[in-house]
């Protein structure tokens, strides 16, 4: 099963990011939009596990959340992974407050010594992904790109990181569907 430890984001936030998706959508074409309940902010993607390792897993999520205080960063502006021509991702941009960046690099170490070497803290850039470009990039990018920079919507307040979620993710022909399989409250949060 493929599984990541992500941030899940509150219905206010959700419903401003959903809002800025029905801005943007008219002006290009080939971009496949996030659904309001696949929004969230991934703290580290671990990939393809064996259903019996959940379980080690959760124990280190749970370790490392119980002793994390409950924080909150700002999410705001847009941005894109690629080029202005031939951009591959849209997003919306999450603050990196120390807590974060922390919370992150923790997780990664405790997963790192159950055998996942591959991951790494260095690359983690938060955001919360608003749509993949597929086809047709070109067609309307930069429009795109400037009514993006324009916004003056882009201020979706402010994220409470009470808890870290365990999702799995099945990948279908319609996009992933999410499955929440466990919820690691951080220490001094009752969420």
């Amino acid at each position: 099963m493929r599984v990541f430890l992500a941030i899940s984001l509150p219905d206010e936030m959700r419903t401003g990011l959903t809002a800025a998706i029905r801005r943007f959508s008219p002006l290009i074409e080939g971009v496949k939009w996030c659904q309001r309940d696949q929004m969230h902010l991934t703290l580290v993607f671990l990939g393809e596990v064996a259903p019996a390792f959940v379980q080690h897993i959760a124990e280190a999520v749970q370790t490392v959340c119980g002793a994390f205080p409950a924080f909150s960063c700002a999410v705001n502006g847009y941005g894109f992974w690629g080029n202005r021509r031939n951009p591959t991702s849209l997003w919306a941009g999450v603050e990196m407050p120390p807590e974060l960046e922390e919370l992150q690099r923790r997780l990664v170490r405790a997963l790192k010594k159950l055998g996942f070497p591959d991951l790494t803290d260095e690359d983690f850039r938060p955001h919360i992904t608003l749509g993949r470009c597929k086809t047709a990039r070109k067609n309307g990018a930069l429009d795109l790109l400037r009514a993006m920079d324009a916004d003056t919507e882009a201020d979706f307040g402010s994220l409470e990181v009470g808890k870290v979620t365990l999702f799995e993710s099945r990948l279908t022909p319609k996009g992933p569907i999410y499955r929440t399989m466990a919820k690691f409250p951080l220490g001094g949060s009752e969420t």
